[in-house]
């Protein structure tokens, strides 16, 4: 698949899948911007994360500076570790105007992962391209989301339209074969992940992508 085609589905659809023998990783990498953070998805049995849990994966964003987020299957699950998703701001342009304007106001718990992060960021903000969405993982009391405000009623009912239309939204499903590749636009696009069997052996590379290249926290580096 020639990278005009994954630029183009990013565009259309906000995601696309391709066959990294098809087409180089890093050079689509390279288009898309900087590796900012890489790691390996995989079961780890004592850690608390639940990205490195056998448990599926609601819909949500990663870090808001992760412009693009590619997987490079290496081993799949067996029977589950579908990737799932959701085109969030298609949600967020179907709510109401009155609705938009409240879910604007809200801001959301973000783990400090860069230098100059400060733990917590808009669900919906301008950049020069429109509106992108920051929709960190959970569904969780309002408690969990919330950096340091308080909903207002009219806040905290809006976010609770906007999280049920998320789950009950209509997803697309991919499970990625050995050597294929899955990226999204990560500022518009929700993931999540199916269950995987809790003996899983699944391993997926991940990259995040940004648009420069980012000095980590000092907890990261450690």
């Amino acid at each position: 698949m020639p990278i005009d085609w994954i630029l183009a589905d990013l565009d259309f659809q906000g995601w696309s899948q391709f066959s990294s023998k098809d087409c180089s990783i890093d050079k689509v990498m390279g288009q898309l911007g900087f590796i900012i953070m890489e790691n390996d998805v995989l079961i780890e049995r004592n850690s608390p994360a639940l990205v490195t849990s056998a448990e599926g994966l609601p819909p949500h964003t990663d870090h808001h500076l992760s412009h693009y987020i590619l997987w490079h299957c290496l081993v799949p699950d067996s029977q589950g570790g579908y990737s799932i998703m959701v085109d969030g701001l298609r949600i967020f342009r179907s709510m109401p105007s009155n609705i938009q304007e409240l879910l604007r106001s809200i801001h959301l718990k973000e783990h400090s992962v860069f230098k100059d992060d400060v733990g917590y960021h808009p669900l919906i903000y301008e950049t020069p391209i429109g509106d992108r969405i920051y929709y960190s993982v959970l569904f969780e009391p309002t408690a969990f989301w919330l950096a340091g405000e308080r909903l207002t009623k009219e806040q905290k009912e809006a976010f609770d339209t906007f999280n049920e239309a998320v789950r009950v939204a209509k997803t697309m499903r991919i499970k990625l074969k050995p050597g294929e590749c899955l990226v999204v636009d990560n500022r518009r696009i929700l993931h999540g992940r199916s269950p995987l069997q809790d003996n899983s052996n699944r391993l997926l590379k991940r990259y995040w992508i940004g648009k420069e290249e980012l000095e980590k926290s000092v907890e990261q580096r450690v």
